[in-house]
This record gives structure tokens, C-alpha cells and sequence, in this order.
């Protein structure tokens, strides 16, 4: 036992260590070094690199020998041979930059075992790698879906919602990944990034600081004096509050119009590979702006259904018909409020009503549009409430479980819950009016 001392030590770990104590420590420490996160720094893979071989040397000595040990899946279980197998082919592409073969390895990993979520964490930084930002959202989505418990996936969704635009979506899934781990010191970075991007100066330097003190204490000199650098340019190119104020101001004055109707197209007919997307590209503000935007269509458009249907509105005025038109909308932005604080799930105002403008605008289209088609009869009628129907659950489906981030399980019980909730009070608000 005396020649492990140094493993141990190396580890930081006791020699009375259990496996799961000790995958956890070689993670913890591997994550400073590891050489997907530091491309270009040598002395980081070779750090990995004896993290590694210390991992390894306990194992074999504490532990019976797995060909599969050292995988991670989803119910806790070892992996199969030919996904190990296919795992570590993968990995050596990855590390010889092969990222085409890497991901068609992990790919068929996955397809053997479809709870391995070592291949998926892989699969998903050789995305990042590769600058395929959406791509990357789309694999920390499965991730979590797997386990919301991983704080990686939470750290590369913010890398790349930061990448396509959207700071405070990043800050959001940076502030989960740091929750579950407060050592994460590259999530404290990349959070301090992102504030500083939007100009909140004191909590990005808090980040920072935090960073660097992480930094320190996990033997990272180099990274250290990165973050030191950036704190250093804050201090020389700090601006007025009036100056950020102003141009604040301009950008969000700018493209409101083209916002809403050029993100309309990217998620209305695929919402499960668009809506995400789309909503990382925004400000949580303008998030807010476009999604009020949606609702308002969607009143407009039930407004005017309304009076292809008169002998139904007869005795509905106007200012009644509005209040309807906005009652599910109001609905389903609360009620998703409700259900996040119930289930402490992330996400936000600007989210819920992201998402509830969005759900809203496939309705509000088939009543108009069921107006104008009924003179074909029935099946017109039904074939348009088939497809758009469809479309309106799959968005407020995916908006819960990719914006939301509630688990598969969560939304699932949600959405059929909250369109019930939302149907009854918008119904029983019309019997009110109609009486």
C-alpha cells in the first residue's frame, strides 16, 4: 500500500477510498487539466495525463479489474464491451483531432448502450470543439434528460448559448453547473465572462475573483494569470453608466421587428431542433419583447377568428374577446412559473413567456384559419387542428424540457397539465361572458 501514497496524494484521496469517491476526485481534478478545455497547454495534458495513470495504478490495485470500468450511465450500471470499445476509438480520434470519426464513435457507442453518458459528454465536447453550437445544445439537452445532475452539460450549454448570442441563457446554465459544483472554477470564469458581456461589472468581478482563488488552489498558474488579465482590462476600459446606458438603449431599439418575424420561421415548423436555438440567440429582454410580441399576434389572430364565428361571439363585445384572446397566454406564463418553483427547475420570466407565445401562436392560427376553411366542410377543419394542434404541444413540450430544462418526466406531466389548466380557465371565462 506504501508505493500508492503518491497516487493517492496525487488524488487527494484516502487509502480507504471507495470507487465512486475516487471516479469523483480523478473528475474533479481532471476537469482543470483535462485536454478538450486547455487545446493548446502541453503541461495540461500531461497533468491529465498523470491524473490519469494514477487513476488507473489505484483501480487495478484497491479494485477487481473491469474491462468497462471507469464509464458512467445513466442507472449507475457498467457498459457494454462494444461501447467501451467504440468509447475509446473515439477517444483516440478525438485526441489525434479526427472529430468526424470521434462523433461517428461515440454515435455508435451510444446506439449500443443508450445511457452511456461518458459518450454523450464526449460526443458533446468534440461538438464544442468543432464550433458546432447548436449541435452542442442538442447533446446537453439528451444529457440532461439522462441526468440533470451534470454539471459539464450545464457548463457547455452556457459556452455555446453564449457563443449564439445569449449572455443571460448562458448565466443561467453557468449558475446551475456551479449549484451542483462550487469548485467548477472554468463555470465561475465563463459566468464572470458573461456578466462582464453584460456590463454587470461587480458580479462579473465576483465570478472572477472566485475563479482565480479556484484556480490557485487546483495548482492553475496559467489560468490564474488569465483571469488577471481580464480583471486588469476592466480596470482600464470601465465606462460612464451613462455611455452603457446609451448604448444599451440603441441595441435594443434595434431589429424588434425583425426579431419577431425572422424567429418565427426557425422553430414554427420544427420546434424541437429551432425553439432552442432561437431563444439562446436572444436577451433575456428581448426574449421578453418578442415573446409579448408573439402573444399579441396571437390575441390579434383570436380576436379576428372571433368574428368568423358570430353566432359562437354573438354576445361577446370586443373589449371581452381581447380578454379571452389574452387569458391562456397569462395562463401558461404563471402556471410555468408555478411548476418551475414547485420542481426548482431553472429558467425565468423571460423564458415562460418565450415559451407561451410561442405555444400560443399554432393555436391562435388554426381558429382563423378554421374560419376561412370551413366552407370546405369538416375535414378541412380537422386536418388543420391535427397539424397545428400537434405542433402548439410539441412546442410548449419542448420549451419545458430544452428552455426550462425540466426533465423528460416533468414535462411530460406538465404540458398535458398546463394546457388542461389553461383550456378550463379560458373556457369558463367565455361561459362568463357568454351568459
Amino acid at each position: 500500500m506504501a508505493d500508492l501514497q503518491p497516487y493517492f496524494q496525487l488524488l487527494r484521496v484516502s487509502a480507504d477510498v471507495t470507487p465512486a469517491e475516487l471516479k469523483a476526485a480523478f473528475r474533479r481534478q481532471a476537469r482543470t487539466c483535462h485536454p478538450d478545455l486547455h487545446p493548446d497547454n502541453p503541461a495540461a495534458e500531461a497533468e491529465f495525463q498523470r491524473l490519469s495513470e494514477a487513476y488507473d495504478i489505484i483501480s487495478e490495485a484497491l479494485y477487481p479489474p473491469s474491462p468497462v470500468d471507469g464509464f458512467i450511465h445513466g442507472d449507475g450500471s457498467n457498459g457494454l464491451t462494444n461501447a467501451q470499445a467504440l468509447y475509446a476509438r473515439g477517444t483516440q480520434k478525438a485526441a489525434e483531432r479526427d472529430y468526424i470519426g470521434a462523433i461517428q464513435d461515440y454515435t455508435r457507442a451510444i446506439e449500443s448502450d443508450p445511457e452511456f453518458l461518458d459518450a454523450y459528454l464526449k460526443r458533446c465536447q468534440v461538438r464544442f470543439v468543432q464550433g458546432d453550437d447548436e449541435g452542442v445544445l442538442a447533446e446537453c439537452a439528451e444529457i440532461l434528460g439522462l441526468d440533470d445532475t451534470v454539471a459539464q452539460a450545464y457548463y457547455y450549454q452556457g459556452r455555446a448559448r453564449l457563443q449564439l448570442g445569449s449572455a443571460p441563457a448562458a448565466i443561467a446554465s453557468y449558475s446551475q453547473a456551479i449549484s451542483l459544483d462550487e469548485d467548477y472554477a472554468q463555470a465561475w470564469l465563463h459566468r464572470g465572462r458573461a456578466r462582464l458581456e453584460m456590463q454587470e461589472e461587480t458580479l462579473a468581478r465576483e465570478d472572477l475573483t472566485k475563479a482565480a482563488q479556484l484556480f490557485e488552489a487546483q495548482g492553475e498558474p496559467d489560468e490564474v494569470n488569465r483571469v488577471q488579465v481580464i480583471l486588469q482590462e476592466m480596470g482600464r476600459s470601465r465606462r460612464s453608466k451613462s455611455e452603457v446606458k446609451v448604448q444599451r438603449q440603441q441595441l435594443r431599439e434595434q431589429g424588434l421587428l425583425q426579431d419577431i418575424f425572422t424567429t418565427i420561421p426557425e422553430f414554427f415548423m420544427n420546434p424541437s431542433g429551432g425553439l432552442l436555438p432561437t431563444f439562446a440567440r436572444l436577451s433575456a429582454r428581448r426574449a421578453t419583447e418578442v415573446g409579448l410580441s408573439y402573444a399579441g399576434l396571437s390575441i390579434l389572430g383570436f380576436v379576428l377568428a372571433a368574428n368568423l364565428f358570430p353566432i359562437v361571439f354573438s354576445s361577446v363585445t370586443l373589449g371581452e374577446r381581447f380578454i379571452l384572446g389574452a387569458m391562456p397566454f397569462f395562463s401558461l406564463v404563471f402556471l410555468n412559473q408555478l411548476v418551475r418553483s414547485l420542481i426548482r427547475a431553472r429558467g425565468s420570466w423571460a423564458s415562460d413567456i418565450f415559451i407561451s407565445g410561442a405555444t400560443l401562436l399554432p393555436l391562435s392560427l388554426l381558429m382563423f384559419l378554421s374560419g376561412l376553411v370551413v366552407q370546405f366542410g369538416a375535414a378541412g377543419v380537422w386536418i388543420l387542428s391535427f397539424y397545428l394542434g400537434c405542433d402548439s404541444v410539441l412546442m410548449l413540450y419542448v420549451g419545458c424540457s430544452q428552455v426550462n430544462n425540466l426533465s423528460e418526466q416533468n414535462a411530460t406531466l406538465a404540458v398535458p397539465t398546463l394546457l388542461l389548466i389553461t383550456s378550463a380557465l379560458t373556457y369558463g371565462t367565455f361561459t362568463i361572458f357568454a351568459s
